[in-house]
């Protein structure tokens, strides 16, 4: 991370109240932030990991006078008898070391942790417990501008190389009747959780036809005939009027005529509005997985 971080940038990456870190700072020693010509402080992508960790042991008993008195290796330590003892501080505190690696833009930190939890539980459990929940941490930052477009394209890269790597080693589809199409509409391009599918629906032994991003429905259609695709899953990302969803909805059927239609990501009032037998409205990941 190029650039230094304010004392509300520590409060809101971490949770913990400027007020906080700052009584810290004059009562324990916990940093040593640097100062502009005016007196604002500024903090290092370290003092901010060392803040996670705080945050972690914290959270589990042990008081702040005792935390001051740990160097950093001490503190670390702490973080490990955390992860090997306590589940769920163990997946906070990788979230935490992912956010960092983020931020920093660190590749090798990055595939480290995850490589870590990804052996050791599985590209699933690391997916759902992992990876999304970082995701939405990650998404509250971009909301409040703590993420430029760069750190925000790492991790999405990061975990795209990752999902593609997992599918490409997964068997050829053995259900050769059952053919899926996958796509993003137009003008949508989070696709995280269309290639997690991508995986799942592959995994259980399906043939998959993955188009991506910000495909046009119309070429779904041709798609969908060309390759005598049983089902189509498309996915939405951002908010769009219902009279827009609707029209899209119908088009769908238009071009698909013959294909069971999945699609995520809507309000549950179209889904009840619609009420048309061809169409499967998915809003988790267990809806995917009792289809499949």
């Amino acid at each position: 991370m190029n650039k230094r971080l304010s004392i509300k940038d520590l409060e809101n990456l971490s949770g913990i109240k400027a007020h906080t870190i700052r009584m810290w700072e004059k009562r324990h020693n916990i940093f040593d932030p640097e100062r502009t010509e005016t007196n604002i402080r500024l903090y290092s992508s370290d003092d901010l990991t060392k803040l996670l960790n705080i945050s972690s042991v914290l959270e589990h008993g042990m008081k702040i006078s005792k935390v001051s008195t740990l160097s950093r290796a001490e503190l670390n330590d702490q973080i490990e008898i955390l992860q090997q003892e306590n589940v769920e501080a163990s997946k906070k505190i990788i979230i935490n070391k992912l956010i960092v690696a983020t931020l920093k833009c660190n590749v090798s930190d990055f595939e480290k942790t995850y490589k870590n939890h990804s052996t050791k539980n599985g590209l699933e459990d690391t997916m759902e417990k992992i990876i999304y929940p970082m995701l939405i941490q990650i998404g509250l930052m971009w909301t409040v501008s703590k993420l430029n477009p760069s750190q925000e394209h790492f991790a999405s890269q990061m975990i795209r190389q990752k999902l593609f790597s997992a599918i490409d080693l997964l068997p050829n589809a053995s259900k050769k009747d059952s053919r899926f199409v996958l796509y993003l509409p137009d003008d949508e391009d989070h696709e995280i959780g269309l290639l997690y599918a991508y995986y799942l629906i592959k995994k259980a032994g399906h043939e998959c036809i993955y188009l991506g991003p910000s495909v046009p429905v119309v070429d779904v259609g041709e798609c969908c005939a060309n390759s005598l695709a049983t089902s189509v899953l498309c996915t939405f990302t951002i908010p769009r009027h219902d009279d827009v969803l609707n029209t899209y909805l119908n088009t769908m059927k238009v071009v698909c005529p013959s294909a069971k239609l999945l699609v995520h990501g809507l309000p549950s009032h179209i889904d009840n509005q619609l009420n048309d037998p061809q169409f499967n409205f998915l809003y988790d990941l267990q809806d995917l997985k009792n289809i499949l």
